[in-house]
């Protein structure tokens, strides 16, 4: 069954949802300037999520202090860095908190897979996105990428396809790239940040309708 993960939970009421639906993963967004970020200290939150979902933090070129604080609140299963972390502070987080780490990997084109490679024997997974803007850093929605690319990797890393994708363009997209990971935010969201609950539904049937 194709992995799914929702990114940007901050309402309880979403990740009951996501629970119900069986959604693999729950992405919880740490990174003060995104319209996504969550409150470490929301305890009920994690505890909801804790056995039920996967739960992912997301960092962006995270202090020591700062991944030790949500470690210890949160208990994260997975550890998503989306900022300019060097294959060498990913090694450094992951020795230090023995926590798995997926890097989140700007995919322009064919070339874009070199600077993959130089993290293959460190990370545990790949995310591949569109352009880390600032932009979309801070929770804006953006471009898809293009797809067809990354059937040119040939690493032995699972990866998961992020970057615009929707209920109307995840067929394709999985078509296209034969992902067998999805990622997805502002795609089931009805405004910046707002979860939909008829988007989500959308969404994770579409994914689901490949099955047969």
């Amino acid at each position: 069954m194709t992995e799914i993960k929702v990114c940007g939970i901050k309402k309880e009421d979403d990740l009951l949802r996501l629970i119900d639906l069986n959604v693999t993963w729950a992405g919880f967004v740490f990174y003060k300037d995104s319209i996504r970020n969550v409150d470490y200290n929301h305890k009920s939150l994690f505890e909801i999520a804790r056995n039920k979902i996967g739960i992912v933090c997301l960092f962006v070129n995270p202090e020591n202090e700062f991944i030790s604080k949500i470690v210890q609140k949160v208990k994260p299963d997975l550890i998503q860095l989306h900022g300019s972390e060097t294959p060498g502070r990913c090694n450094e987080i992951k020795k230090m908190f023995g926590i798995p780490i997926m890097k989140a990997i700007e995919v322009k084109n064919s070339e874009s897979f070199k600077d993959v490679y130089e993290y293959e024997e460190i990370v545990d997974r790949f995310l591949f996105d569109s352009k880390l803007t600032k932009q979309k850093l801070q929770g804006n929605k953006t471009d898809t990428l293009n797809w067809d690319i990354l059937k040119k990797y040939n690493g032995s890393k699972k990866w998961m396809l992020a970057g615009g994708l929707n209920h109307r363009n995840i067929l394709e997209a999985i078509k296209k790239s034969n992902s067998k990971n999805i990622d997805v935010s502002s795609g089931v969201e009805s405004s910046p940040g707002v979860k939909s609950k008829e988007l989500i539904n959308k969404f994770i049937h579409k994914i689901r309708s490949l099955k047969s």
